[in-house]
């Protein structure tokens, strides 16, 4: 639960990142400079990594679906953490709202390079809550994209309506 705030910070984070990329605002020569690090006994030099524009967008990212993912399963935990159990038969609102959750958090956690959705059973289904609209009836085995949670900010109204009602 002390995790959310930061999870979801470090997605938003990644999110303005991507942008400034995609708007030309990151001078990859400078960024991708070698970098020596060094910390209590450690040293670390980190080398080029990028080779053009087009590199630098693919990390990006490769970053949002990292971040989107670590935001998940933070949300997942979140619940796990409050005693909040899977429910069966998903009902109301509050229902779809953990069960999506759940069936986010397996599609990343399975694979957070290549999130695809892992859904069965009760969950293969249509929810509705906080104006989102999901329908997980066809998706198994696809890969997941952020049009089928209603966009990059689905996650984030999603969170906003798990923190009202069950926190």
């Amino acid at each position: 639960m002390q995790y959310l705030p930061t999870a979801f910070g470090q997605l938003a984070f990644a999110w303005k990142l991507l942008n400034y990329g995609l708007d030309g605002r990151i001078d990859v020569n400078a960024l991708d400079a070698e970098v020596t690090f060094q910390d209590e006994g450690m040293l670390f030099v980190v080398p080029p990594a990028l080779n053009s524009q087009g590199d630098l967008i693919i990390a990006l990212e490769n970053n949002v679906t990292i971040a989107f993912g670590a935001a998940a399963i933070t949300l997942s935990k979140a619940r796990e953490e409050n005693d909040i159990a899977l429910p069966d038969p998903i009902e109301d609102e509050r229902d779809q709202c953990i069960s999506l959750i759940y069936q986010i958090r397996n599609a990343f956690a399975h694979d957070i390079a290549e999130p695809r959705w892992k859904i069965r059973n009760r969950y293969k289904r249509e929810y509705n809550f906080a104006g989102l609209q999901v329908d997980l009836r066809e998706l198994d085995g696809t890969y997941f994209d952020y049009s089928q949670i209603g966009g990059p900010n689905g996650i984030f109204c999603i969170k906003d309506f798990f923190a009202d009602c069950c926190l």
